[in-house]
């Protein structure tokens, strides 16, 4: 249409409203085109492969969108992962892992968070404890009740009380074992019951579409073996040393007596050491005795031990975490979490033990 000074006002005016709200429009696609997920302006022009930088500023976007879970340590972050999978749908919080290496900085019971790290546990949509004792920083942190989960809260009754020795080795410096044992996952009964505080919270977080109740009765499955492994075990009546008091879990799931050392991996025990092994080792004059320890102990240790008459065979308290790391380097294998790895870990032992038996006294080779 022409427009010409005949043409009525009114045509004139709803020419323009209708050009300045095409304007408007066609902004309105190009802005949105321009925005990443959620509203998100993207930072990476098109046709241009992002950069790593950019990249990692996008997938932080993403995961600042995703509720966040802290886990107070690998096993917890390990059964929060059997359960929902990789964090697809959730981002967990782990203030006590290296960021560049993705490994615990130290023995996550001994991590203490800074006033910054606790405002964001403070901050997130759920909070899981192991409990036991094994988060002392948290009974001053004012953690909010209503998202907070003790996955050892209803079993107070089957905790073990330690008077420990205090003694000095690692980074943590000088400590002590007393107050309660903390391990509570080594018996696969109470790992089970863990695993039980953690579903319910994780099935309304995520949603009744996540199918989180039947890989929990898997789960609770695999346990239950573990569990039955450990008493078979236990009527072997083997003599079990330990590296450190860590198993006490693992000994009152098969009914086992273990009596512990404080010795480290890496480090050759004193004569001192040597000797109170020895009487202790001469209280139960087994022909053959095993000893489990975190770590791979290194070679003198273990060529020791066996001219002892003593066998090793490695339980690592945190045998697999988000990284694939462990204490020492079986079974890393991403795709093989605690839940599923520790009950064939009891199985092989098992089998080692029966083999040791049945051998009438000769030493087989540890694992």
């Amino acid at each position: 249409m022409i427009l010409s000074s005949h043409t009525p006002r009114w045509v004139r005016v709803s020419l323009v409203v209708t050009f300045v709200l095409s304007m408007m429009i066609g902004l309105g696609v190009m802005l949105m085109q321009a925005l990443g997920p959620g509203g998100s302006i993207r930072i990476h022009r098109p046709g241009r492969i992002p950069t790593a930088e950019e990249r990692a500023a996008q997938q932080a976007i993403r995961e600042a969108e995703l509720p966040r879970i802290f886990v107070a340590n690998p096993i917890i972050a390990s059964m929060v992962r059997s359960l929902a999978g990789e964090g697809d749908r959730y981002t967990l919080y782990t203030p006590w892992r290296d960021d560049a290496t993705g490994e615990p900085k130290g023995d996550p019971a001994y991590w203490k968070p800074t006033a910054d790290e606790i405002r964001a546990i403070q901050a997130c949509e759920l909070i899981y404890l192991n409990g036991a004792g094994y988060e002392p920083w948290s009974a001053q942190a004012a953690l909010p009740r209503a998202k907070t989960v003790d996955t050892t809260a209803d079993l107070a009754s089957r905790l073990i009380v330690e008077k420990g020795e205090t003694h000095s080795h690692g980074p943590e410096g000088k400590h002590s074992h007393s107050g309660f044992a903390s391990t509570t996952w080594l018996s696969p009964a109470l790992a089970k019951e863990q695993v039980g505080m953690i579903v319910g919270r994780l099935y309304e977080l995520l949603g009744s579409t996540y199918p989180t109740g039947e890989i929990y009765q898997k789960i609770c499955t695999r346990l239950d073996e573990a569990s039955a492994n450990l008493r078979e075990i236990g009527k072997l009546q083997p003599k079990l040393l330990a590296s450190h008091p860590v198993y006490q879990y693992l000994g009152q799931a098969g009914g086992i007596a273990i009596d512990s050392m404080h010795w480290e991996p890496g480090e050759m025990p004193s004569d001192k050491e040597w000797t109170k092994f020895r009487l202790t080792r001469a209280a139960h004059p087994r022909p053959t005795a095993w000893m489990l320890w975190e770590g791979e102990p290194g070679p003198e240790i273990r060529a020791k031990l066996e001219a002892e008459g003593v066998n090793v065979f490695i339980v690592p308290l945190f045998p697999i975490d988000a990284a694939g790391a462990s204490g020492d380097d079986l079974h890393r294998d991403v795709d093989r979490e605690f839940v599923w790895y520790y009950p064939e870990l009891i199985a092989e032992f098992r089998a080692a033990l029966e083999k040791s038996v049945g051998s009438e006294g000769s030493v087989p080779s540890g694992k």
